[in-house]
């Protein structure tokens, strides 16, 4: 059989029934492209991705999944030996993404929220590291007093951040552990569906394979050396001040920068992001304000960022006159739902949504 196969495990049709089969797939999805271009036409431009944005998180998202695909197909084959599949082991035939596709369990809003929070520090700190004269892939020299074995663990993060060409890269080492158990379960379930209709394969050693890998990869995972995690245990061991606070974010450590910010203002790593990447400046001086950073601070990360996002000398200035007119108590009421726990303000979140489409 063909290495190309349809869902049902069918030969691809050939000839003018490949055409017929084409022109079928257009009238499926008609209404699908419709209803996509009428949502993406009446989006407000500052929630709709970029082309780049959405280049570089299709990109992350096809190298993580077939991580996954792979690491996973990999590890069943070795524990199956002589009874697996010979498909296990042929790397150019995707298993997954197919399947998940199909099944629309990508649609993660965790998931997408980290592939777009990667692109964006991407964007951020190279664009800071080309002000300052810097290779695009090389931070600035900054001493950090760390001890060794955490400031081993942030370098071989860091590291695991570039992928191809320079291209921001998500590794499943990076995923928190709710996320990667989500997508483990879903690779197993993906797979013995596969298996299921295209091999012979005993139906109990099947699952008991696949479910003996995932618990493995689940137990062996430390959500303390993802890149998020390195950076805030790094930020809570530096007790950074102001000085320290403007030499990383002009070395493009804005990851460690935003821990550290987190750190300050008492946020999770994901909210401090949130608002420190905010591209129109607004929350990102509210934060500045809230951790009480002083003006020959606040006032050089403003211009860079001013800088990074196109925003014009008029709107800088208007935003760090707001800035130095900002009373700190007010910076700080205004983070205090940000400092509720991840899963009130996911519940808050969902509950405001609901009531917006009634």
């Amino acid at each position: 059989m063909a290495l190309s196969m349809r869902d049902e495990g069918e030969s691809a049709p050939s000839g003018p029934d490949r055409l017929l089969a084409d022109a079928a797939q257009v009238a499926r999805h008609a209404d699908a492209r419709l209803t996509a271009a009428l949502n993406d036409l009446f989006l407000p431009d500052f929630v709709r991705p970029t082309d780049l944005q959405r280049a570089v998180m299709a990109r992350m998202l096809d190298d993580l999944v077939t991580e996954i695909d792979r690491d996973l197909r990999h590890a069943l084959a070795e524990r199956l030996g002589q009874q697996a599949p010979p498909v296990l082991l042929v790397d150019r035939v995707p298993v997954l993404r197919p399947i998940f596709d199909r099944a629309g369990v990508l649609r993660d809003r965790e998931l997408i929220g980290l592939l777009l929070a990667r692109a964006e520090e991407h964007r951020i700190s190279h664009a800071v590291r080309r002000v300052a004269g810097l290779s695009p892939r090389d931070a600035a020299p900054l001493h950090l007093p760390l001890a060794p074995e955490l400031g081993a663990a942030l370098m071989a993060a860091e590291a695991r951040q570039e992928g191809e060409h320079g291209l921001p890269h998500l590794a499943v080492a990076d995923l928190p552990a709710d996320l990667l158990h989500r997508l483990l379960w879903r690779a197993a379930a993906a797979l013995r569906d596969y298996l299921g209709r295209t091999t012979s394969l005993d139906g109990a050693v099947r699952d008991q394979a696949l479910s003996a890998i995932v618990f493995e990869r689940l137990g062996t995972h430390d959500e303390g050396v993802t890149f998020d995690g390195v950076s805030m245990r790094a930020a809570m061991s530096l007790a950074a001040d102001d000085a320290l606070l403007l030499s990383l974010f002009q070395a493009g450590r804005f990851n460690l920068f935003v821990a550290t910010l987190a750190v300050r203002a008492r946020l999770d790593h994901g909210p401090a992001f949130l608002l420190a990447s905010d591209p129109g400046l607004g929350a990102l001086a509210v934060l500045l304000r809230a951790i009480d950073a002083p003006t020959q601070v606040a006032a050089p990360i403003l211009l860079q960022m001013a800088a990074i996002n196109d925003i014009g000398d008029a709107k800088l200035e208007e935003r760090v006159n707001d800035f130095l007119d900002l009373d700190r108590q007010a910076a700080q009421e205004a983070l205090r739902p940000w400092q509720l726990q991840g899963a009130f303000r996911d519940a808050i979140a969902d509950i405001g949504r609901e009531r917006r489409q009634r």
